[in-house]
């Protein structure tokens, strides 16, 4: 009796599917009856061109509502304007800069001789800035330069006050201590 009942319910599964395959079948068969391309494609023409007609009246209609409400504007940049150009934001290296140089030779000891004597000068001597000394070598001679500043011009004026003492001090560009740069504001004078 098991076997039976196996037996049936396999029956019904096979039933069921071929019934299921059949309705899709028949559900994707198309009624219409062939025609030729020739007289497919003047039925098609004919049909869209009543409806293009219809949808062209339609559409323009709307179109020209639309226009109406959002319209494009292409202004013109006045020649002024167009003249004005956009500032760029140009990075200032802190590090260059100017000092003063005031021995340039190849005794390292008269170059350690002449740091001191600045040192000891512009301490009693300069009021406002207490100007830093580097000494360096540098193929072949030993440098001494004093200072440290951004400004052309404010190197000048310091090297002016310089040349009382050493005659040959001159402004050179070099690297710079960004801190030990004196402030605009600051008056470097004598005492």
């Amino acid at each position: 009796m098991a076997s039976r009942w196996i037996l049936m319910t396999y029956f019904l599964k096979i039933s069921l599917n071929i019934l299921v395959i059949g309705t899709l079948f028949f559900a994707c068969t198309s009624s219409r009856s062939t025609t030729s391309d020739s007289e497919y494609e003047e039925s098609e023409t004919s049909e869209s061109a009543s409806v293009d007609s219809e949808i062209s009246d339609s559409e323009s209609a709307l179109i020209s509502r639309l226009s109406d409400t959002y319209s494009a504007n292409n202004n013109d940049i006045p020649e002024e304007f167009a003249r004005i150009k956009k500032e760029t934001e140009v990075e200032v290296d802190l590090t260059k800069g100017y000092r003063i140089q005031v021995y340039s030779g190849q005794d390292v000891f008269e170059a350690d001789t002449i740091a001191s004597r600045f040192r000891a000068w512009s301490d009693t001597t300069i009021v406002g800035y207490q100007a830093e000394t580097y000494t360096f070598f540098k193929t072949p001679y030993y440098r001494v330069h004093v200072g440290d500043f951004h400004d052309r011009d404010k190197a000048l004026e310091f090297s002016k006050l310089v040349k009382r003492l050493f005659r040959d001090a001159w402004v050179v560009y070099d690297t710079v201590d960004p801190y030990l740069v004196p402030a605009d504001t600051v008056r470097i004078r004598f005492q």
